[in-house]
């Protein structure tokens, strides 16, 4: 916590301040009214409020980021961003293309036994038509033959004829279900095909292109906790080349709009407890050349920062979010910011370093510096901090008053006090 003197200043005034021979022992401070501002100086990280997610559709619970482009690049519509990698999905790929190459080798196979079977039963039916013709030749000379040849002619042009037939229909049922079993098959390939298409899809689409031009951020992975038998972890954080991710949607970069910023601060739990919406704050971007700018205290979080959750610090921290006032081009997301939070703040008001006040019999006094004695003097307080109290009674603001309690032998006596007290003219 600062306030308008640093610390060194403050130590320099200390030492320059001390008494004389007579009370060397006692470090005295000068007053002189001054502006009082109470104000607590942390570190955060420029964001845009409102952003563009870059997001993947997982088909697969595992994925590992292999190349993302670097935290505030700016890219062209079109430009490579990110390339991920899904094992199981590349696997399954592969066993989908030994399918269709299994299912199309026994596609052929079946076409060549089909074409095997038919050039059978048409043989078998060229045999049945050329007994049919001969029985039909013998059928000439039937009239001179016996009866009994006569009948058995007969038999044999039926015989021929009923084969002939029988070829006939076995050959139309053969094609049938030949032709049938192919079909089947064929829409068995085309279906795996297709199926070997989305995993193909899926695939080129973890080469992630840019849908637009601008500068794009990196983002944290969503926290997931695992077990691994007695041991309990957390996954997630920012997400970087080797990054693992699981979830099935999963933002990857941000187009942040640059028009609109804000910056996350951490707090630890003390200087939390001051913190209230609408503090003014002044902000320094050291490498946007020491750009200065301004803001106000958006809101404030009771939950854990991000960083405390990733590095598992004992020590609490909270996030602080403050609205920038105006945003400058060279103010990018991700820059590191120090913001000054005003915390309190008075014009041309009395006050005095908090270790000058000492309670007695339930007042609070201070010790001026009289020409050989510290005189005690009650004073009225108003706001405190840790290193100052504004002074609302007892002081004018010209006094030199003790930093220690000075010894006995040094403190003014009841008699004295009134006669020095009215001669210092004292409120």
């Amino acid at each position: 916590m600062k306030v308008i003197l640093s610390v060194s200043s403050f130590i320099i005034l200390l030492f320059l301040s001390c008494t004389g021979k007579n009370d060397s022992s006692v470090i005295t401070y000068q007053l002189k009214k001054s502006d009082y501002v109470e104000k607590i100086t942390v570190p955060g990280t420029v964001q845009a409020v409102n952003s563009v997610p870059v997001m993947y559709q997982a088909s697969s619970g595992q994925m590992t980021v292999l190349r993302i482009a670097p935290d505030g690049a700016f890219v062209n519509k079109g430009d490579t961003i990110c390339v991920l990698s899904s094992p199981a999905l590349e696997s399954s790929y592969e066993g989908q293309l030994t399918s269709i190459e299994k299912l199309e080798a026994e596609l052929k196979r079946t076409e060549a036994d089909n074409q095997l079977n038919i050039a059978l039963l048409e043989a078998q039916l060229a045999t049945s038509e050329a007994q049919l013709k001969i029985s039909s030749l013998d059928s000439l000379k039937i009239k001179f033959e016996t009866e009994t040849n006569q009948r058995l002619l007969k038999l044999d042009m039926q015989k021929a004829m009923i084969e002939k037939q029988k070829t006939e229909r076995k050959l139309a049922a053969t094609k049938m279900i030949r032709e049938t079993d192919i079909m089947k098959k064929k829409a068995r390939i085309m279906q795996e095909k297709m199926r070997a298409q989305t995993y193909a899809d899926q695939i080129n689409s973890m080469i992630v292109i840019a849908q637009r031009e601008g500068v794009v951020q990196r983002v944290e992975a969503p926290t997931i906790m695992f077990s691994s038998g007695s041991s309990v972890g957390i996954l997630g954080g920012p997400i970087r080349e080797g990054s693992v991710l699981y979830l099935f949607s999963t933002p990857l970069l941000q187009f942040p709009d640059l028009s609109r910023m804000q910056i996350s601060a951490d707090l630890v739990e003390a200087d939390f407890r001051k913190i209230e919406k609408g503090q003014k704050v002044f902000v320094t971007v050291d490498a946007a050349n020491k750009l200065l700018t301004t803001g106000k205290v958006n809101r404030k979080s009771l939950a854990s920062s991000a960083s405390q959750r990733y590095t598992r610090s004992t020590v609490k921290s909270y996030e602080v979010v403050i609205d920038v006032d105006s945003c400058h081009l060279k103010m990018k997301p991700g820059l590191s910011a120090v913001c000054e939070i005003i915390l309190k703040e008075a014009t041309d008001t009395l006050f005095v370093p908090t270790l000058s006040i000492f309670e007695k019999d339930s007042a609070k006094i201070v010790y001026v510096k009289g020409k050989k004695e510290f005189i005690p003097v009650n004073v009225g307080t108003g706001t405190s901090g840790s290193s100052y109290t504004i002074i609302t009674s007892g002081l004018k603001g010209d006094e030199i008053i003790a930093l220690t309690e000075p010894p006995i032998n040094l403190i003014a006596k009841e008699n004295d006090r009134t006669d020095t007290i009215k001669n210092h003219n004292f409120k």
